[in-house]
């Protein structure tokens, strides 16, 4: 799937979508292993990555954080 996307969104809210998308990403796995969530999420070709699901994560952590705001409770 190729990310073809001209929304922006600012500084805060990507770190706030950030969030949520670590909190669902452990939520669905458990696993607290960075190097399975940056290998899904890097590009294997231009705009296109590994797991295409983690663009569908990270525009749901963007509209929750449009929704709701800034993840409000600790998820350790």
């Amino acid at each position: 799937m190729k990310i073809d996307s001209k929304k922006t969104i600012t500084e805060k809210q990507g770190y706030e979508a950030m969030l949520y998308m670590l909190k669902y990403y452990w939520e669905l796995t458990g696993s607290n292993d960075l190097t399975d969530i940056l290998s899904g999420g890097e590009y294997i070709k231009a705009d296109t990555p590994a797991d295409s699901a983690f663009w569908e994560y990270w525009l749901e952590a963007i509209n929750k954080v449009e929704r709701e705001g800034p993840l409000r409770k600790q998820f350790i």
